[in-house]
């Protein structure tokens, strides 16, 4: 069955009720960021990494182990999803980065990229071989074609060299077929305000790319803040600078924020929410948030075989001997508990107050540890959209409570004609092993501002297999 065509009033007569199984997904990690190295032959102004670590490089057996995890890394998609191969820190400063290369496997292909600042010397048989490998993306970073400018921002006295190398690379790009894709990223600054249209027009007219990032630099409260604070533009110009990149017949990442947006952003995240009572609803919407962050399914691999995930954010030890279960097993658990902090054991609600309603399911899916259940539903007009819990209901008494992360649909309300727009969006995940049933009633469970339980029900059953 389509869950895309489910739009129908809700019955409440159990004959009318069919089944739906959620369609399957395989879990996957959104994006393994694996650093070989955590040193940079450049100390470029804007960058958030500190060079004060010992220096480690990571060893063949070590990287051989990691990559075990590809097949459980969903294809490169843009930012925020693919294998990131030294993303952080310059892998090309690392003496085994050939070898790395070389141990690729051909799953690779659709899946690694690789970040360079492309300011060591390379000849061309070097760069040949990074061409040859089965690396999907090759990014690499480019602040100003101006010597003078290229030695203060990346504070490298290597210019010569990374123009040397751009030139190779044009040449033995057009000397080689099936070569990866490239993008370029440039670092909006102050610096290179006035050079930004020549650098674009540069890397499209020299090299076959995918695109060409801009963006303002990121503020790390850590290290070199106030510099990249300094850097950052008036609204009026950064509009200005905008509207010209867009005049530009070329694919453009532009991401370019101006010195009020960051006043904005300094407001909001300095508002003092203490003070504020937070029913369960806030409290689980905090909770949710970090399960539906857009690097929550994401793990950093460091050079010395330990792993951090977005659940903990604490260093872990990878058994390399069984790195593969050790991947599988760690993406479990962090889908699992996607399906934990949505969990509410405790709901009491008040006067339950059965109404019809429409009840839209745009996605319905199941892995080994959740279901994943999202859409939208038309709601009366006294009802607080935002305080929806779900319920599931087994067909011999199972019975659960689920938080939700909710949101207005404009797109629904459209849809239904509603000019002012209600129609409430959620999403919610369901830990499959506490499901005892095979089959569920699903009820959604608004509280209208009376503090009354308005109660509707989906008009399809849940089939668990």
């Amino acid at each position: 069955m389509n869950i895309k065509s489910v739009f129908s009033k809700i019955k409440r007569k159990n004959d009318e009720i069919t089944p739906v199984i959620p369609e399957k997904e395989p879990m996957m990690f959104d994006a393994v960021n694996i650093d070989t190295n955590n040193t940079c032959n450049q100390r470029c102004r804007f960058c958030f990494t500190s060079f004060d670590e010992k220096k480690i490089n990571m060893d063949i057996e070590t990287f051989k182990g990691i990559l075990k995890i590809l097949p459980y890394v969903k294809d490169y998609a843009g930012g925020g999803y693919g294998f990131y191969l030294s993303c952080i820190y310059e892998p090309t400063i690392n003496p085994n980065l050939l070898k790395y290369l070389s141990l690729l496997p051909p799953i690779a292909k659709n899946k690694c990229f690789i970040t360079t600042n492309l300011a060591i010397p390379m000849n061309k048989e070097f760069i040949k071989k990074i061409l040859l490998s089965n690396i999907h993306l090759i990014n690499i970073s480019i602040e100003s074609l101006k010597e003078n400018k290229f030695e203060y921002i990346t504070q490298n006295k290597k210019f010569k060299t990374y123009k040397n190398n751009l030139e190779t690379l044009e040449n033995v790009i057009k000397e080689t077929p099936d070569i990866p894709k490239f993008r370029f990223i440039t670092i909006l600054l102050k610096e290179n305000r006035e050079e930004i249209i020549d650098l674009i027009k540069y890397t499209n007219e020299h090299f076959p790319i995918e695109s060409h990032e801009v963006r303002t630099p990121y503020i790390n409260y850590y290290k070199n803040m106030e510099w990249n604070k300094n850097q950052y533009m008036q609204k009026s110009e950064t509009e200005q600078i905008i509207t010209e990149l867009k005049s530009l017949d070329y694919h453009l990442d532009i991401n370019i924020d101006s010195i009020e947006d960051l006043e904005i952003l300094y407001e909001t995240n300095n508002k003092n929410n203490d003070e504020k009572i937070k029913d369960i609803y806030t409290q689980a919407s905090e909770k949710i948030s970090v399960v539906e962050d857009y690097e929550y399914l994401f793990l950093r691999i460091n050079p010395d075989g330990t792993c951090i995930d977005k659940k903990t954010n604490l260093p872990e030890k990878i058994p390399i001997n069984e790195s593969e279960k050790y991947f599988k097993q760690k993406l479990f658990e962090l889908y699992e508990y996607k399906a934990k902090v949505t969990y509410c054991p405790t709901y009491k609600n008040n006067k339950e107050i059965i109404a019809e309603s429409f009840i839209m399911m745009d996605k319905l899916v199941q892995n080994e540890a959740i279901i994943e259940l999202s859409g939208w539903c038309c709601p009366d007009r006294d009802i607080d959209i935002n305080k929806l819990i779900i319920r599931l209901t087994g067909f011999d008494g199972d019975v659960h409570h689920y938080h939700t992360s909710t949101r207005k649909r404009l797109d629904a309300d459209a849809f239904k004609g509603k000019k002012d727009g209600w129609c409430g969006g959620y999403t919610t995940y369901i830990e499959k092993s506490k499901l005892k049933d095979n089959e569920y009633f699903l009820d959604f469970l608004y509280e209208d501002y009376s503090g009354n339980t308005i109660s509707y029900r989906w008009n399809h059953s849940i089939k668990i297999n």
